[in-house]
């Protein structure tokens, strides 16, 4: 849900800050005020198409931020794949300069248009004159009327996909299989490469024990000195002074007099254990000072095996696991090389045996999408009929094609025909903004249940028509606003007045400069709002009356379709 929009130098917009809610939000305003250019703004932050010309006259750049909540799966999904930190909102701004700099942040990370319009087909759709992305893309048609179906079709879907999945990877094998045209001179240097690394007898953990050792003998006269030093001072005195020989007599006499205090006793039993302890660590010192002598051919032995782990790492890998690793790599390549025909024709076989298994499944979702297309196809021609498009005819082709896709072998194309003796077309060839926002509308409060995009934006959805035709794409709006944030740009009053939230767009010309500024009407502002839009320059006391009137219904109207709603 998009929580605030921040703008600056944007067109005739100054500086702007506002905030939004959830439910149903219209905004209103005269003719030239800034509602179209809200709206642009957040186009623009969301990765449309920008021209310089929207900076504002003198200014060296444009800045728009829009704070979004986060409200499903899906864009959790695209900002961890995006590797972009979040919480419970998505700050995504965008700034661009008349030197032709653009920078793009999402919650403080950089990114580029093409990935900031992953994220936007997630949060937000603009319904208008140019702006319908995800009802005019073809693409997106299959995935509606699966939407639509839900259940049905999830599990054959994903085994569909799964066995997809199987045939890219055996596909990859038979491809790396078919490319090797100098197989011989391949298999030779390979199986070279091979003995070379098995003849090395390389272990993990190796190359640290021998560079340790190395350290060790290296130094084998300081430490044997050490050592030698340290077993005297423990040991073995000549004047009876060692450690030993002197916690031995501290025991003695304290052996001689413990009996006269307890504590004597205890202190003198912690003593016994450091002397024994001593006493063997003290020999086992002797023995690693026996054993530690400088051994000038076992180092040469040990720099020259490392020197030889070096020389593979050089040439197989920067460490011995990735050495090894490679190796096993090599035996694989090597078996499909020198066994090639044989594994190529079971590749084969099981690439025909996958692809028959995805041709059942795809037979079984065509037959699925086949059922429900008319079923949606009822559905939708209810809800074109409610807002105004009753002459309507409409056709949801499932053609069953020979090459598979994403979603099994079926394309899916929605046509319609608005006017009675047309012949349907696809919905791109819909000229009438005003038209493809209305037959969006349809669609949303169809799957309004279904539909993980959480804001929506109406633009121009109230072009040529009137009295009960708007009353009822405004009933159609605030029924889609239960499930969805809906923000609407109107001029008809039987719109307006259904609106949980009411914002005036207005501008003023200062110091030859026109300014647009925003604001939230309370009740007695919309009143007064509305009252305008319904009578124009002479707002009189029966027009006054007469929208209180439509407000006391409406939010009647509203409360119907709540109730409908959870029933």
């Amino acid at each position: 849900m998009l929580i605030q929009l921040n703008i600056k130098n944007f067109a005739l917009i100054e500086e702007i800050k506002v905030e939004f809610a959830e439910g149903f939000n219209i905004l209103s305003g005269e003719t030239g005020a800034g509602k179209s250019i809200l709206i642009d703004a957040i186009d623009y932050v969301l990765g449309g198409k920008f021209s310089k010309s929207l900076i504002r006259t003198g200014e060296e750049k444009t800045f728009v931020e829009a704070v979004f909540s986060i409200d499903n799966e899906l864009v959790k999904g695209e900002l961890d794949e995006l590797d972009i930190e979040y919480e419970d909102i998505i700050i995504i701004s965008r700034e661009y300069t008349l030197s032709g700099k653009s920078i793009i942040k999402v919650n403080g990370r950089s990114l580029i248009i093409a990935q900031l319009k992953k994220i936007r087909e997630k949060i937000l759709d603009i319904h208008g004159q140019h702006q319908n992305q995800t009802l005019l893309d073809r693409q997106s048609h299959i995935i509606y009327l699966d939407n639509f179906i839900g259940d049905k079709i999830k599990e054959p879907l994903k085994k569909f996909s799964e066995l997809k999945e199987r045939l890219s990877e055996i596909k990859s094998k038979i491809l790396k299989i078919n490319g090797n045209e100098d197989r011989e001179k391949l298999i030779d240097y390979t199986k070279f490469q091979i003995d070379d690394i098995t003849k090395g007898n390389l272990r993990v953990g190796e190359e640290e024990e021998l560079k340790e050792e190395f350290n060790y003998l290296s130094n084998a006269e300081k430490i044997n000195n050490s050592l030698k030093v340290s077993c005297e001072l423990l040991n073995y005195r000549e004047d009876g002074n060692s450690v030993v020989e002197s916690l031995s007599k501290v025991i003695s006499e304290l052996s001689s007099v413990e009996k006269n205090s307890q504590i004597i006793g205890e202190k003198k039993a912690i003593i016994e254990e450091a002397y024994y302890n001593i006493e063997e660590v003290s020999r086992e010192l002797r023995d690693i000072q026996e054993d530690t002598v400088y051994d000038e051919n076992k180092l040469e032995k040990i720099n020259g095996r490392i020197y030889e782990i070096n020389g593979y790492k050089k040439k197989y890998g920067n460490t011995i696991e990735e050495v090894i690793e490679y190796l096993n790599k090599l035996k694989e390549n090597y078996n499909e090389l020198v066994n090639a025909s044989e594994i190529l024709k079971e590749l084969e076989e099981e690439e025909n045996k996958v692809l028959s298994e995805m041709k059942k499944i795809g037979n079984t979702l065509h037959e699925i999408r086949k059922e429900f297309s008319e079923k949606l196809k009822s559905s939708l021609l209810k809800e074109l009929s409610y807002v105004g498009l009753e002459k309507s005819t409409m056709e949801i082709q499932v053609k069953l094609c020979e090459n598979y896709n994403e979603r099994g072998f079926d394309e899916v194309c929605f046509l319609i025909s608005t006017n009675t003796g047309e012949p349907v077309k696809p919905l791109e060839k819909v000229l009438s903004g005003g038209e493809l926002s209305r037959i969006m509308l349809a669609f949303k409060c169809v799957f309004a249940d279904k539909d993980g995009i959480s804001t929506l934006i109406f633009d121009e959805i109230d072009t040529g028509v009137s009295g009960a035709v708007a009353q009822r794409i405004g009933e159609k709006m605030y029924q889609v606003s239960l499930n969805h944030q809906v923000l609407c740009i109107t001029h008809l009053p039987q719109i307006a007045i259904l609106s949980d939230y009411h914002y005036f767009v207005s501008k003023s010309i200062k110091d030859n400069k026109t300014y647009t500024s925003i604001k939230i009407l309370n009740k007695d502002e919309k009143i007064n709002q509305v009252a305008t839009m319904l009578g124009g320059n002479e707002v009189t006391k029966a027009t006054y009356e007469n929208v209180k009137e439509m407000l006391k219904l409406s939010e009647k109207k509203k409360s119907e379709i709540k109730a409908y709603k959870n029933t």
